[in-house]
């Protein structure tokens, strides 16, 4: 899987710093079209293996280049490619241009915290000041730079056949955490062959497994049977997940929704419930339903990451 979120590219560089040297890269501003955002990071050992990107290729092997130097300096870096660049030989072809800073010495104890923090599902800021030095917090220090990582994306989805099979596989592929929860104990085999870490069998809807939904997981329902959908719902509605979505057709959806005013739920809560789901209408093919369907949940998420305190 090639690593890319700030939790996994800290993981890394904290393996490769508890062994050797190891530098960790920064991208502090972007101007124009960019890539990566500021804040994307990454990892560089000592002996030039990478971890992360901060372009579309066009000059990662160049700063991993400097990188191994300031770990050779211990010195920090800051470079500037693209507009106002002194490597004019490394133009961007986007136009634009992308300053990073180099850290040799970046302090272990802040990206252990910081790495924790996510892989506790908890958003974290840190600040880069002037001098190079990193803090766990944001703070409004002139020259400062703060920059905040949100948790990965999980997904938990429930119910039987093809379709959700196909989402899980997809989602897995995409290195999305994935839970299922399943009615049928051929299809829990026929999951755990596929490699999906997390399958649980659901026996009766009035003892649905506790659910752990927090702010930056998705839940998709694709049981079509009554009693399932409404217990799994409305467990749905009462947590925290930034997406709730579920498989069926337009008048499948007004149903449930009906079914959901009737034991309480408010239109604003049954609101949070997509439905149809998917950004392609009609989809009839499970590979091709759960392609439509992943990409309106990483639609929602995104717009989580740029507006984490918006409310569900």
């Amino acid at each position: 899987m090639y690593l890319e979120h700030a939790q996994d590219v800290l993981g890394q560089w904290l393996d490769w710093r508890s062994k050797s040297k190891a530098a960790l890269v920064i991208v502090t501003a972007t101007e124009g079209g960019a890539v990566r955002m500021p804040g994307a990071l990454m990892a560089v050992s000592a002996s030039g293996d990478r971890c992360g990107y901060i372009s579309g290729g066009c000059i990662d092997a160049d700063v991993a280049h400097h990188a191994r130097q300031a770990l050779s300096t211990g010195r920090i870096k800051r470079l500037r490619y693209g507009k106002g660049s002194p490597f004019i030989d490394l133009p961007l072809p986007c136009g634009g241009a992308i300053d990073v800073c180099v850290l040799p010495n970046a302090q272990t104890s802040v990206l252990r915290a910081c790495h924790d923090q996510l892989a506790s599902r908890q958003p974290v800021s840190i600040t880069l000041s002037q001098s190079g030095s990193l803090v766990l917090e944001h703070l409004t220090t002139p020259g400062a730079l703060s920059f905040q990582y949100i948790p990965k994306l999980r997904m938990r989805i429930a119910g039987r056949g093809a379709d959700i099979l196909a989402l899980a596989r997809l989602a897995m592929a995409s290195g999305i955490q994935t839970e299922l929860q399943l009615g049928d104990d051929a299809e829990a085999q026929d999951a755990q062959l596929l490699g999906i870490e997390k399958v649980t069998l659901l026996t009766l809807p009035s003892t649905l497994p506790k659910m752990d939904d927090d702010p930056w997981t998705a839940f998709l329902l694709a049981f079509h049977d009554i009693d399932w959908e409404e217990k799994l719902l409305a467990q749905a509605l009462k947590g925290s997940a930034f997406y709730i979505g579920a498989v069926g057709s337009t008048s499948t959806h007004a149903r449930r929704c009906e079914s959901l005013q009737t034991i309480g739920f408010t239109q604003k809560q049954i609101r949070r419930i997509h439905g149809p789901v998917g950004l392609i209408p009609s989809m009839r093919d499970a590979s091709m339903l759960a392609v439509s369907v992943l990409a309106e949940i990483v639609a929602a998420y995104q717009l989580k990451v740029r507006f984490p305190f918006i409310s569900t």
